[in-house]
């Protein structure tokens, strides 16, 4: 090797000098343009990884910082932790779980002091809107026992024993569970086609069977893991079925809101019942019908003083203060009396086996069919929000709910969509506001709260349920079609064929005898004979293609 000279390694030395002054030139460039891509928006950082190696690296970090080569190998290596940087310490600001945070880690946390501080604050309106909630849920209870047939009595035991179980088990933070209308029909049309009388010891017997079984129906298929398969029942079914059985429950309140009865042959249906106590006014209490008619005017009118003002409530303390004065009301419920030392053995064991034996297939049937409607509006607002929602363990929680009511002397309960709504406006966040809402109704039946029920008036129970369904009254998105100004022939090949399947099962269900569930089996029937028809069609359409392209193939050869 050469010797080097002193003017040669004074030379090295100066061009190292001028290389040291362009690396560090290098690095503040770096780093400048790294401090100007690093924008907060609402405390939230995006940080640019520059230089870009494997593609542009973007990560949104929660007041995180990423921005240098050593920053970048870490995001992409195998291990995430605190990383150091080589040209400033300003950059030397990754915390491993904001980290985890940006690369979609699932061991991501926030900052426990926020964590605490959010906590504290859900909790809040977590409590006040199971509280919120729980002054809904009662009258609404209620009233669903008359649509039954029960008596208030198993509605306030099923409404108190199924909230509890399902705010522990539950998947979603959206479903209020409890007694509701499509239930409280469905039961009572079954328990009428064995030939019970309504509100009898055997009549209540017979509907917490069917709660035993519709809580073991949806154990069964939870376990089964057959959520996402019954949930994924045409829309047009459901929407023709929840349409026609919704009429249904408006009509079926009627007598109660005009206090009296169809007479003759007519009285046999809820529809021409209806329709004839519309033609024979005379006929009507006056005191019923004004209690009614001032349920719907707060009903309606209680959300504009303001998103949480509990107008069920109102009406009931207005019927109670009213009945109280001596005011002209029309019947009242009359007071419940709870014996907790009574409850066991549970209603639904002594029941008669013969009974037992005919109500398993409406249970299991009740089961499934009053599950559908909650879980489809719960999958909407979980879509919605971009939450996660799991099917099946929503149907294992509503099936100990269900165990639990019938072991009370309750009904069937499921998810309630009216119930849930107002629990999301009153500002529920977590199961917990379900909780509460349980609490609260426990209370009221230990406590005797159901000595209160004795000046309720039954006009404003059936003007509640009447009003709850009021937004549901009017045509569905399937059945708009043949109603629209454009021609129904016009539409494509599936908006007609939606649009008939929808208004046939609403058919159905009207006319279903001896139960509602008729009309929704027929309507699976129909939509099973449009598939087959469009199976065949398609393999008529596929051999046809085949002939002729064979055809012309063999032609082509010939030439």
């Amino acid at each position: 090797m050469a010797p080097v000279s002193i003017a040669q390694s004074r030379a090295l030395i100066a061009g190292r000098r001028v290389r040291d002054e362009r690396r560090a030139r290098s690095n503040a460039r770096v780093g400048a343009a790294t401090s100007r891509r690093t924008k907060n928006i609402s405390s939230t950082t995006i940080a640019a990884v520059w230089p870009p190696r494997d593609g542009a690296l973007l990560r949104a970090t929660a007041g995180v910082a990423v921005a240098t080569p050593a920053a970048a190998r870490a995001l992409r290596g195998s291990t995430i932790g605190q990383t150091a940087t080589r040209n400033s310490r300003t950059t030397r600001r990754i915390v491993p779980t904001a980290v985890a945070a940006a690369s979609g880690g699932d061991d991501a946390s926030a900052d426990p002091k926020e964590t605490k501080r959010i906590s504290k604050t859900d909790i809040s309106r977590d409590i006040l809107a199971g509280i919120s909630t729980a002054c809904v849920a009662m009258p609404q209870s209620c009233a669903y026992a008359f649509l039954a047939g029960t008596g208030v009595k198993c509605a306030v035991m099923a409404a108190a024993a199924c909230s509890i179980p399902c705010a522990i088990l539950g998947s979603s933070r959206y479903i209020q569970v409890g007694c509701l209308s499509l239930g409280a029909l469905l039961t009572r049309g079954a328990l009428l086609n064995n030939g019970l009388i309504g509100a009898t010891e055997v009549y209540v017997m017979g509907a917490s069977c069917l709660a035993f079984y519709a809580g073991c129906t949806r154990i069964a298929l939870g376990l089964a893991k057959m959520g996402n398969v019954i949930t994924s029942l045409p829309v047009s079914i459901l929407q023709g079925f929840v349409s026609a059985a919704t009429w249904m429950v408006f009509f079926s309140q009627v007598p109660a809101m005009v206090g009296a009865t169809a007479q003759g042959p007519m009285a046999g249906n809820f529809l021409t019942a209806a329709l004839w106590l519309a033609a024979h006014p005379l006929s009507w209490d006056f005191g019923s019908a004004g209690m009614a008619a001032l349920t719907f005017f707060i009903m309606l009118n209680g959300g504009k003083v303001h998103k949480l003002f509990p107008s069920a409530l109102v009406c009931c303390i207005v019927g109670c203060v009213l009945a109280t004065m001596g005011v002209n009301v029309g019947t009242c419920v009359g007071a419940i009396h709870v014996n907790l030392s009574t409850l066991w053995p549970p209603a639904a064991l002594e029941i008669p086996r013969a009974l037992a034996t005919s109500l398993l297939v409406p249970g299991i049937a009740m089961g499934v069919i009053t599950y559908l409607e909650g879980a489809a509006v719960c999958r909407m607002w979980a879509d919605k929000d971009g939450e996660e929602w799991d099917s099946d363990k929503e149907l294992i929680a509503q099936g100990v709910g269900n165990i639990a009511s019938a072991a009370a002397g309750g009904m069937n309960v499921a998810g309630v969509i009216s119930r849930s709504s107002f629990g999301i406006i009153a500002g529920a966040k977590t199961r917990l506001s379900h909780f509460v809402t349980g609490v609260c109704l426990v209370l009221f039946v230990i406590t005797g709260g159901g000595e209160h029920l004795d000046v309720l008036p039954k006009a404003v129970l059936g003007a509640l349920v009447g009003s709850g369904v009021l937004p549901l009254l009017g045509p569905t998105e399937k059945m708009k079609p043949l109603l629209g100004k454009e021609s129904f022939l016009g539409q494509p090949y599936e908006v007609k064929r939606d649009c008939v399947i929808c208004w046939a099962t609403a058919l159905f269900t009207f006319t279903a005898k001896p139960t509602l569930d008729i009309g929704l089996y027929r309507g699976c029937f129909c939509a099973l004979l449009f598939f087959c028809w469009e199976k065949c069609n398609a393999n008529f359409e596929r051999a046809k293609a085949e002939e002729e392209a064979k055809n012309s193939g063999g032609g082509a050869a010939a030439a």
